[in-house]
């Protein structure tokens, strides 16, 4: 099901936005933007963590969180969260806009798994000057 998330996103954001799954949850913290000649982080050079992590991709990125069960069987339903976190306001609220039309199914246009639970909406991250715009689907599987 996240599989198929990032591959609509993929397909609908600007190429460069990473789309990370679950599992890659930490990359953003543990990123670094100096390293030394065998490729590791630099002791006590560069940025790290998030703000070197936006500062390789400006455009920010999306990052899927692994689905919640709501019901079991054959109509199984999911809730799936989805943070868009950019540099700024307005880029985290733009990025969340289009992720959550790419993906989420529209009355009259396009039809997929995906319902918009909530809309996107935008917080300020404690850490670094970051925002973060999520948004939930619910999904049927199939």
């Amino acid at each position: 099901m996240v599989e198929h998330l990032r591959d609509l996103l993929l397909a609908t954001l600007p190429q460069g936005i990473p789309v990370l799954l679950p599992e890659d949850a930490q990359e953003p913290f543990t990123a670094t933007t100096a390293k030394d000649a065998q490729g590791r982080p630099k002791v006590g050079g560069g940025e790290r963590g998030l703000g070197a992590y936006l500062t390789a991709h400006p455009q920010g990125y999306v990052q899927v969180e692994a689905p919640q069960g709501l019901s079991a069987g054959l109509g199984s339903q999911y809730l799936i969260q989805v943070a868009c976190v950019a540099p700024t306001r307005a880029d985290a609220d733009a990025l969340a806009h289009t992720a959550a039309r790419a993906v989420s199914s529209r009355a009259g246009g396009q039809q997929t798994r995906y319902t918009l639970t909530t809309p996107p909406s935008s917080r300020a991250l404690s850490v670094h000057a970051a925002w973060a715009g999520t948004f939930i689907l619910t999904a049927r599987k199939g």
